[in-house]
């Protein structure tokens, strides 16, 4: 219903609210992405989203209320192909998405775990690190990412009288600006 009724921001209000929470579940989300056949050819297909058909639509709180639905009960990296082609275009009309990037949103966040990269360290700052190969060659690259001294692994080091920190690892998969003005 949300994909169809997305053009109303009042029935996306009455849809997305709060008291239907016990509705919600997140393993069955209610936006996604459809399959559509393009009027002159059946053999081609076009991928629409509610947030596509509001923005069209130029429906700017029902895309807020999205916004709010997905950071809230769609939490996942899963949900960030839903902002592929429309991140800039949400952006440039000045709708928020703070919620979609902020340190609790795993939507645009994939967090890993690798033998390869230290798991703990006597560092506590929090780096932010520049990595532009694949997802899936990631686990090969500690040492390309954190080439400092530094940053090398503590195991097998003596580290008494230094408080010891766990280290989480996680990647950043925001849609790039050149994929959206390539299309």
């Amino acid at each position: 219903m949300v994909t169809i009724l997305a053009f109303d921001s009042g029935s996306m209000e009455h849809l997305l609210c709060d008291d239907n929470e016990e509705y919600y579940n997140p393993l069955y989300p209610v936006i996604y992405r459809t399959k559509t056949p393009k009027k002159n050819n059946r053999k081609a297909y076009y991928y629409n989203t509610a947030i596509d058909n509001a923005l069209k639509n130029n429906q700017i709180k029902a895309v807020n209320l999205m916004i709010d639905y997905i950071s809230k009960y769609q939490n996942s990296y899963v949900a960030s192909y839903l902002f592929k082609h429309n991140l800039c275009t949400i952006m440039e009309k000045g709708i928020e998405i703070s919620k979609l990037i902020n340190e609790e949103s795993m939507i645009f966040k994939i967090p890993f775990d690798f033998d390869d990269w230290p798991g703990i360290h006597t560092d506590d700052e929090t780096l932010i690190r520049p990595y532009n190969d694949s997802y899936f060659n990631v686990k090969f690259h500690y040492k390309s990412c954190f080439p400092e001294e530094k940053y090398e692994s503590i195991d097998g080091k003596d580290n008494s009288g230094s408080a010891v920190y766990k280290i989480k690892y996680s990647i950043n998969m925001l849609p790039s600006i050149a994929e959206y003005i390539s299309e």
